[in-house]
């Protein structure tokens, strides 16, 4: 019984372990860059979207192009 009851704290205390690693992820912030800083992504650490900045020179019509 005394090795249930040791197996039932060491799983409490992971559970504690996991929430608070859980809740560190959640304040941590990645950032990715792409196309030599025209675009840049910001991301939880748990994936959630946090944002994104497209640079402007992108959104302009290209005054070379046919289209």
């Amino acid at each position: 019984m005394a090795d249930f009851l040791g197996l039932v704290k060491q799983a409490t205390e992971f559970k504690s372990k996991m929430e608070a690693m859980q809740a560190e992820l959640e304040q941590l912030e990645v950032e990715g860059t792409a196309g030599g800083g025209l675009v840049t992504v910001k991301l939880s650490g748990k994936g959630d979207l946090r944002g994104v900045r497209v640079d402007e020179s992108l959104l302009k019509p290209d005054p070379k192009s046919n289209a």
